[in-house]
């Protein structure tokens, strides 16, 4: 009989795992659309960072949680003002779109091996069922709303405007680089760390000075032969790039300061690309400009919404993160 109810017990609630109970509070309101505190939990794991052991007996500090707090924040916001968006552009998830939403998802359940297996993939990843579906159709509106975007950003950029965005957008970089690795792959001693160091700040003096011959200076100094006379980069490309991420912070034809990396010491040198790098690479560039315009579009209707974060936020910490999962 004790079996018997236990297993009664067991499909209960998956029945209600399955069926998208919501015993979960609010959590944030994004422009009247409400984020429980089940998907507040989850994005919450997903931004802390993995110490490598068990979760459970981890300790965050107090920037952890409030860097991943304000990760969750955004990434919530992002979404909610996408279906908003999409919602007063009239743009809906076709008929297709969601048969193809239930098919992938009953495709993972078969896979997985049924529907307590999903449930228990569900538990280990810290989501609830009705997370799963929202975060899947997520995917499909923010490409609804980029599409809508691409095809208002092909006629936005003219040739003028997308001359515009490349000469702001894209660089020649030119770079001196020190080495603090040896040919092995190994630190340099602490002293041959400072002669090199103090001889980068030498050669950057001869850089910023205002008749520097920059192509000279890395041809003698530069420990990077490759990177001789320069190569062309985006923005995007730059940022994602651990010594380019400050060279759009520089005015065409500026230097750059001395700049400490984790494999030695960069100097840096902003140029013009040609004209002709614009023509053969006009589509690439025309591409980039609508993503870039699309992203900047999202930030703005994301300052355009009304935010409320819930008091049960607050009570939500990296530790107990699971206690929310209902």
């Amino acid at each position: 009989m004790k079996r018997f109810s236990a297993l009664l017990l067991s499909a209960l609630l998956l029945l209600c795992l399955l069926a998208g109970c919501s015993p979960s509070p609010t959590a944030v309101i994004v422009g009247g659309r409400k984020v429980d505190a089940s998907e507040y939990a989850f994005y919450l794991h997903y931004n802390r960072v993995n110490s490598g052991e068990d979760d459970s007996t981890v300790i965050y500090s107090a920037d952890a949680l409030e860097t991943a707090r304000a990760a969750a924040l955004d990434q919530i916001v992002t979404n909610e003002v996408v279906r908003l968006k999409c919602k007063e552009l009239g743009l809906e998830l076709s008929k297709e779109a969601k048969a193809a939403l239930k098919a992938d998802k009953e495709q993972l359940i078969d896979e997985l091996g049924g529907k307590a297996a999903y449930v228990e993939y569900l538990r280990q990843s810290n989501l609830t069922d009705r997370a799963y579906d929202k975060f899947q159709e997520n995917e499909r509106y923010y490409a609804l709303l980029s599409d809508y975007v691409q095809k208002d950003g092909k006629a936005y950029f003219t040739d003028e405007r997308l001359r515009l965005y490349f000469s702001e957008h894209y660089a020649l970089v030119k770079l001196i680089y020190f080495s603090d690795i040896d040919d092995q792959g190994n630190l340099l001693p602490l002293e041959d760390r400072l002669e090199k160091k103090a001889l980068a700040q030498q050669v950057l003096e001869l850089a910023q000075a205002p008749d520097a011959d920059f192509d000279a200076l890395a041809e003698e100094y530069s420990e990077d032969p490759a990177m001789l006379g320069g190569y062309p980069v985006g923005e995007l490309e730059a940022a994602s790039t651990y010594y380019l991420t400050t060279l759009f912070r520089l005015e065409e034809n500026q230097v750059s300061d001395l700049l400490t990396r984790q494999d030695g010491w960069y100097i840096l040198k902003r140029c013009p690309l040609s004209a002709s790098f614009y023509e053969e690479n006009q589509q690439e560039i025309a591409a980039a400009a609508i993503d870039w315009r699309f992203d900047q579009e999202l930030d703005e209707w994301k300052q355009g919404y009304p935010v409320t974060v819930e008091k049960i936020v607050d009570e939500i910490t990296l530790e107990n993160i699971t206690d929310y999962i209902k």
